[in-house]
């Protein structure tokens, strides 16, 4: 087991830091190739939309043939992704790009906490998920950090290819990764209703993210007339607050209780999005952004941690693979509609409607709750 710890965490280094590098520099990427925001947004919906309904196939093929088989074939996939995008300098071909990259870390998502939750048994699974979450996003933002500097130097394309390098050394050492894996019988079979809620709550919170999040360096550069420099230095730190966000969330429980940590989490996320509206200066754009990004990284690992509960062991991967569906789905379409809104001015309502998502999703998760609660825990036989 510690083998297999060293090679998932060592090999994690590889993998985010070149996810850093390639996340911060591929909305300029597009930019610099001259098309619009509407453009990029339908590029990102294309990433995000491939990725949901490869992850709804995914999620059981990984419980039938082995997560951690279908956790090394993703750690490449990414990687060769970020290679091809980097590449080329076609609209057509970036679309094609955008929906390997996106197959590839649907197929990830599914998979990773399962992988790291057999190599780590006995462990609460709210604090182990929050943890690891705030590790790779740690390397995540050293990679991002360093694509800012890289940029200046070298330029976008290099930028880019070097990220992509950096992260296809992670599947040669996961290639070398052994880890037990919990098979069911059967490929297909009807999701239980936990599964289901879990896509419904999933799309939710995807588009109150999506309308906003892949646009955030962008309005800084475009509306606050902000130089690479500042945006790469500003992105980086904002993934340290998702960082922050996580770590946080086990003190929050203990403190809180799970209920009032996701009501505080979702109403904070509401609140400080609309403060955009009012945020005129770069500082204050900054500011509410961080508060942001650490509001919106609490609930994740607590509402897996919840829904793992009501499943059994053969069902994670698909577990995993319904979140991943409903928020790459819900990513597409706050993407695509957040792009429409910018390309016609309208950014302020582009900050209700994100913020009005984050309440209807908690509203959603609390009917779910309820739900669950009053009914006997669903038949856990694979």
């Amino acid at each position: 087991m510690r083998r297999g710890l060293f090679l998932y965490f060592f090999s994690e280094f590889f993998l985010s830091f070149g996810i850093g590098m390639v996340q911060y520099a591929q909305p300029f990427f597009y930019a610099a190739a001259h098309i619009s925001d509407g453009t990029i947004g339908y590029l990102f919906a294309m990433n995000a939309f491939f990725g949901g309904c490869s992850a709804l196939l995914m999620g059981p093929v990984a419980d039938r043939v082995g997560a951690s088989i279908v956790f090394k074939w993703a750690t490449l996939t990414i990687g060769l992704g970020a290679l091809c995008t980097s590449l080329v300098t076609s609209v057509p071909i970036w679309m094609v790009t955008a929906a390997l990259s996106g197959i590839g870390g649907s197929m990830l998502t599914s998979t990773e906490n399962v992988v790291l939750s057999s190599l780590v048994q006995n462990r609460d699974k709210s604090h182990l998920i929050s943890r690891f979450t705030a590790l790779y996003m740690v390397f995540i933002g050293l990679g991002a950090i360093f694509a800012g500097w890289f940029v200046h130097a070298e330029g976008l394309r290099a930028t880019m290819l070097a990220g992509a390098c950096c992260s296809l050394v992670a599947p040669v050492f996961r290639f070398f990764l052994k880890a037990p894996d919990t098979r069911r019988a059967r490929v297909f079979q009807i999701p239980s209703r936990p599964l289901i809620f879990m896509a419904g709550y999933a799309i939710l919170f995807g588009i109150a993210g999506g309308l906003f999040n892949p646009f955030a360096t962008l309005i800084l550069e475009q509306r606050y007339h902000q130089q690479s420099a500042v945006t790469s230095l500003v992105y980086a730190v904002s993934l340290f607050m998702i960082s922050l966000g996580s770590y946080l969330v086990r003190p929050l429980i203990q403190r809180l209780r799970q209920q009032a940590t996701l009501f505080m989490s979702f109403v904070l996320s509401a609140i400080s999005t609309l403060l955009f509206l009012v945020a005129m200066t770069t500082a204050a754009f900054v500011a509410v952004y961080f508060l942001v990004t650490i509001t919106t990284a609490i609930p994740p690992p607590v509402i897996d941690a919840m829904f793992l509960d009501l499943v059994h062991a053969s069902e994670f991967s698909q577990m995993f693979g319904m979140r991943v569906f409903g928020t790459r789905v819900g990513n597409a379409i706050g993407s695509s509609i957040g792009g429409s809104l910018l390309h016609a001015n309208h950014y302020n309502w582009l900050m209700i409607l994100s913020a009005l998502f984050f309440i209807v999703a908690y509203a959603y998760l609390m009917v779910v709750r309820r739900i669950t609660m009053r009914q006997t825990p669903p038949d856990k036989v694979s």
